[in-house]
């Protein structure tokens, strides 16, 4: 059950960025203010990830996925009835808003029902970069608002066959048996926090002067995607810590010579994503009955990596070989730390 549920949310993820992104690209990309609003949205979709999963975990009945939903529905309703810009500001606010409650109702199906593996997490979390590049290319290209409303309303219908499933399925408290049961939880939380943030940064240092038109930018985030599901997948077959450490030190040689090699690049921005299903499942393994809670650390992370690219100098820093090197190692060795040595366990749930 675990397993369809992480390809049904894959879809669910998928719909929701498109008209996320394809919102925000139409209506606010040339705009002066538009900096400012992609920082607004970060915030208001990321960090209130944090509040609301621990919100749901206290309330079991709450149907958080589906308020995000209709949250994001109503904003999108801005552009098709617009009443002017000030209007469609609003409705982008509410629109960012629902995509927090939307990705909580994500990790609740997937790690609520899925014992002790983190593909079905790692699954539903790999959509969001394919909808991202999706919604992207509907908005530079100008093509109608109304597509993006269509994909998440049919987005909106698989929440309610997945919602039905995850009631009908067996309920984890899920061990992923990640975390070094031997390290403090604050520090394993901790510095599974700042290897997020770090990788977060990372990105948008990469060096790739192959990346010159939206193909090239199409396959970058397909292949993130598929990093990011392939990091769950192999953690569950081949081991979290083995899979962690390998595709974190074989990601750097890739990514600094693929600089104008394509493919080379591509292969080291894959290995570069599977990192995603590793930290998720190590902080859930901190603190195995507040899932929820430890998705918002992971998610607050990513963001607290992301902000400071919006400042010129920093992205520009960020891009040198020496830093992407250096913050590489010091990724590799806090996961080598508070990782638990591979073990070999019943694999339980659907």
């Amino acid at each position: 059950m675990s397993k369809k549920l992480g390809i049904i949310w894959f879809f669910i993820h998928f719909a929701l960025e498109v008209v996320c992104y394809q919102f925000y690209t139409q209506f606010f990309q040339n705009g002066a203010y538009a900096m400012v609003l992609m920082i607004v949205y970060d915030v208001l979709a990321f960090l209130p990830q944090l509040f609301i999963g621990g919100f749901a975990e206290r309330m079991e009945k709450m149907q958080v996925g589906k308020i995000g939903a209709m949250l994001v529905l109503l904003g999108s309703l801005s552009i098709i009835f617009s009443g002017g810009q000030k209007l469609i500001i609003a409705g982008f606010v509410i629109l960012s808003l629902g995509n927090a409650f939307v990705h909580v109702g994500g990790a609740k199906a997937t790690l609520g029902t899925c014992a002790n593996k983190i593909s079905p997490s790692a699954i539903f979390i790999a959509g969001g970069s394919f909808g991202v590049i999706t919604g992207k290319l509907l908005g530079s290209s100008g093509k109608p608002f109304l597509i993006g409303f269509v994909v998440m309303s049919a987005g909106t219908l698989l929440m309610f066959v997945a919602d039905k499933m995850f009631e009908r399925a067996e309920k984890y408290i899920p061990l992923m048996n990640m975390a070094d049961e031997n390290k403090n939880v604050g520090v394993v939380i901790m510095l599974a926090f700042f290897v997020v943030g770090f990788r977060g940064l990372l990105s948008y240092g990469i060096p790739m002067t192959w990346n010159r038109g939206w193909q090239e930018n199409l396959l970058l985030f397909c292949m993130m995607g598929v990093g990011k599901a392939l990091g769950g997948i192999l953690s569950d077959m081949v081991g979290a810590k083995k899979t962690a450490l390998v595709s974190t030190a074989l990601s750097l040689p890739f990514l600094l010579l693929g600089d104008k090699v394509m493919w080379v690049s591509l292969v080291g921005i894959a290995l570069f994503s599977m990192t995603t299903a590793s930290t998720l499942g190590v902080l859930v393994s901190a603190v195995p009955e507040h899932p929820l809670t430890a998705y918002g650390v992971s998610v607050a992370g990513l963001l607290a990596g992301t902000l400071p690219v919006f400042f010129t100098p920093v992205k520009n820093f960020v891009s040198n070989a020496v830093f992407l090197s250096v913050l590489t190692v010091i990724c590799f060795a806090a996961l080598a730390y508070i990782m638990k040595k591979d073990v070999k366990i019943k694999q339980t749930g659907g």
